[in-house]
């Protein structure tokens, strides 16, 4: 990932954000199945790719410390904004490939549509380090589709969407600017397919449990070994 890819992924969310309307999602329609996988015992969340903070406020009233990370600062500004009554997160512009990341500190690192902007494998590496012995990895990303029996489940998502939008979002009215700010984003993410997802995450983290979901998302659920 060379610095003019990230400045651009930057560029993109400090315009994205200026433009937020908080609504219904792809992404925070799976926030409930994240938080059904965090451990009973949850003390320190690292959340990588925060956005505006929506998923890092739902675990913060969980656990004693979430430290919540973005490459964006306008995103970050808006977060803390929006976290005015949490005194336990730890809101920081950060990108996490430059990022000194501690060793063993964390019950839970989660990322949501953040790691199809980063190279996967090298990362891998360091949130496993990152995590403490019996540590959970959650991940929700997008997938790319590749074959007829992928394009199948739209016929159940397609107009799934169209309905959550009708009811979930009525209140929002998307200005020029925010489809623009998206659209433009949109034009150079890349993500991976269902079959390079399992390889990879299978590969390097044993026993995860790699799942396939509506909305074009899939989901990563991996626990650290207590002894490696």
């Amino acid at each position: 990932m060379n610095e003019a890819n990230m400045q651009k992924i930057r560029n993109d969310f400090d315009s994205i954000a200026l433009h937020d309307q908080e609504g219904w999602d792809h992404n925070n329609h799976y926030h409930h199945f994240l938080l059904k996988q965090l451990p009973s015992q949850c003390k320190t969340v690292l959340d990588i790719g925060c956005g505006t903070g929506e998923f890092s406020r739902m675990v913060a009233k969980r656990c004693e410390m979430v430290v919540a990370i973005d490459l964006s600062a306008n995103m970050i500004e808006v977060a803390k904004q929006r976290s005015e009554k949490f005194s336990n997160i730890n809101f920081q512009v950060v990108d996490v490939l430059q990022w000194e990341t501690p060793i063993e500190q964390f019950d839970v690192i989660v990322s949501i549509a953040t790691l199809h902007h980063l190279p996967v494998e090298n990362l891998l590496l360091t949130l496993k380090a990152a995590l403490k012995p019996g540590g959970k990895l959650l991940i929700l990303d997008l997938l790319e589709y590749e074959s007829l029996l992928d394009k199948l489940s739209d016929f159940v998502a397609v107009p799934l969407n169209w309905l959550f939008q009708t009811i979930k979002n009525r209140h929002i009215q998307l200005s020029p600017e925010a489809a623009a700010a998206m659209k433009e984003h949109l034009r150079t993410d890349n993500y991976l397919t269902w079959k390079q997802a399992q390889q990879i995450y299978t590969s390097l983290l044993r026993r995860a449990k790699v799942r396939k979901h509506l909305f074009w998302r899939y989901s990563v659920v991996w626990q650290k070994p207590e002894v490696l």
